[in-house]
């Protein structure tokens, strides 16, 4: 199947209610974690399986995509997760409680490179923003991109915000961050630049 890599994101406008996690898993204690634009899927089923106890929301634009994960989910019986279509910072606003989420991945944004499209990337004021209100305090957001641009870009709005700081030596990317992209990476020899940032503010 051949699935639309760009998707602008403000195509997207439906406003969403609050979810109980906990109607959707019985076995739901409040972990919850948040991944954004989960592509293929490998970094989802992977943490799902790993970490039985924690809950994982996706959130993917991409139609099509959704569909794929959510039947290769049903084949391998995963049910501690929930993935949704739709717009992820409407998802991230509407569905979950304030202070709610242990962590939030994101890996390998669109860089939308013209600079008239730089307001269509993910990782923004605004975006930083809600994810303080959502996420618990000294939460964490993984990020992650092979594209030097975007990183730069990336680092300035994080290190402007108060509420958020960089981790340094953290352990999951040698032992939890797989995705297709290294796939990509080791064959093209492409970049790869990643962080750890931790959500610091006032809860």
């Amino acid at each position: 199947m051949r699935v639309r890599t760009h998707t602008n994101p403000f195509n997207y406008y439906q406003r969403l209610q609050p979810i109980d996690w906990s109607s959707l898993w019985s076995e739901f204690d409040g972990t919850l974690d948040f991944e954004i634009g989960f592509g293929r899927g490998v970094f989802f089923r992977h943490w799902c399986q790993k970490y039985t106890d924690r809950f994982l929301v996706g959130a993917e634009i991409r139609r099509s995509v959704v569909d794929i994960l959510r039947d290769r989910l049903n084949e391998l019986c995963i049910s501690n997760q929930c993935i949704l279509h739709g717009n992820a910072e409407i998802i991230l606003q509407d569905c979950f409680g304030d202070h709610s989420i242990d962590n939030i991945f994101l890996f390998h944004p669109d860089p939308w490179f013209k600079k008239r499209h730089h307001k269509r990337r993910v990782l923004r004021k605004k975006f930083l923003d809600m994810a303080s209100k959502k996420m618990k305090k000294n939460g964490k957001l993984y990020i992650s991109t092979d594209v030097k641009e975007l990183w730069e870009a990336m680092v300035d709005t994080i290190e402007s915000h108060p509420d958020f700081s960089f981790v340094e030596a953290d352990p999951f990317w040698e032992e939890d961050y797989n995705t297709h992209w290294h796939i990509f990476r080791e064959k093209d020899g492409r970049d790869f630049f990643r962080g750890t940032i931790a959500m610091t503010g006032d809860v």
